[in-house]
């Protein structure tokens, strides 16, 4: 091969190498950045956000119903499957993305209303992409059940010049009476053994009254014989029966307990060696009253941070209340919360106006935590 051709040969050889490294380099080069998925306007909406609770009806007036649309990017969706969290019937949109949700105005709540489903489920004729499902499935609304709350003063706290003392109420509806915080239940309980003095378990104790009427019966005693019960004593005869599997003990015949009224009652109870009599004496029938009381009724309260410290009062029969709170707080307007508490409160009696810590009223999971004041 003379010069002229190694040259010619040598050239095209590096022509090569050349052309397939910057093949190798393109193949080696950075994808292009990938785009954000869209991002899509979801509107679950509720035309009554927030209604007036009032007094359960017999003929079932209590009822209304909430109308909402479903939108996506301000279209309606329609076929697409909503759910409450008080219930699990389906509530399924219309063509125009438009619903109803059937309220229940007697119970204080808070009702969350989610999207379940879009299987079925369209936006202008055409079906969901998985982009707009996943952003219509994380929709979620609710509608509030409760009381109006007033305010109807707000003065320095006498005691203390960084409070201020709020003096609110809770409006019940025309003809309708709230059950505001107070006595509902005593608790009746105490300790079943047998006749050698021994805890008898799995028994229940009943007390009834006028012949059977106004009954109640105690959880079944533990290991330890202990059992109780929350019940409203009259002042009256009553019977007392301890039920152990199939055998019922009784008092004697023609005997009866006269309960106290208006206070807890501790009843020991012993077990006859043989037949079912209970002898109505010491030692094997002890009574004495003991302290505490079961308390239900609505309580309002400050719907601020955990740990805020405040206090509110029992609300009085026209729901006048009274919240103290530092000032930084309250000009911040917090919203109120509400709730229906029942409690056993074991030492001390409780009434209206009494003042309550924080921590004594919580709302629940389901309870009205955003209660604007009127």
């Amino acid at each position: 091969m003379n010069r002229l051709s190694q040259s010619l040969a040598l050239l095209i050889l590096t022509a090569s190498c050349f052309t397939g490294c910057t093949g190798q380099l393109s193949k080696s080069a950075a994808p292009a950045p990938t785009q954000p998925p869209e991002r899509h306007n979801v509107r679950l909406e509720l035309d009554q956000p927030a209604i007036s609770l009032k007094q359960w009806r017999m003929d079932g007036s209590h009822m209304t119903s909430v109308n909402g649309k479903l939108l996506l990017d301000d279209q309606p969706v329609s076929n697409g499957i909503l759910q409450a969290s008080n219930t699990k019937k389906d509530i399924i949109t219309g063509e125009d993305g438009s619903f109803r949700l059937t309220v229940d105005q007697s119970l204080l709540t808070n009702t969350t209303l989610q999207v379940k489903s879009l299987d079925k489920a369209t936006v202008s004729g055409n079906s969901l992409s998985a982009n707009m499902a996943k952003d219509v499935l994380a929709a979620a609304t609710s509608v509030s059940v409760h009381y109006p709350i007033r305010v109807k003063k707000v003065e320095d706290d006498p005691g203390d010049s960084s409070k201020v003392k709020v003096h609110g109420q809770i409006v019940a509806g025309v003809n309708d009476v709230v059950s505001f915080f107070q006595v509902d239940k005593y608790r009746i309980g105490g300790v079943v053994k047998d006749s050698e003095g021994k805890p008898v378990q799995n028994a229940v104790v009943w007390f009834d009254r006028d012949e059977g009427e106004g009954f109640g019966k105690s959880t079944p005693t533990d290991e330890n014989g202990n059992y109780s019960i929350f019940y409203l004593p009259e002042d009256e005869e009553t019977n007392i029966t301890v039920v152990l599997g199939t055998t019922k003990y009784t008092l004697p015949e023609g005997k009866v307990f006269r309960m106290p009224e208006n206070t807890s009652v501790e009843i020991n109870i012993m077990l006859p060696g043989e037949g079912t009599v209970i002898d109505d004496k010491p030692p094997t029938l002890v009574a004495v009253t003991s302290p505490g009381a079961m308390y239900t009724g609505v309580l309002a309260g400050l719907n601020v941070p955990e740990g805020t410290p405040y206090t509110v009062t029992i609300p009085d029969k026209e729901g006048n209340f009274v919240v103290t709170v530092a000032k930084q707080i309250w000009e911040k307007k917090p919203a109120f919360f509400e709730t229906k508490v029942s409690k056993f409160v074991q030492q001390g009696k409780l009434t209206w106006g009494d003042t309550l810590p924080p921590d004594f009223v919580q709302p629940g999971v389901e309870d009205p935590k955003v209660v604007t004041p009127i």
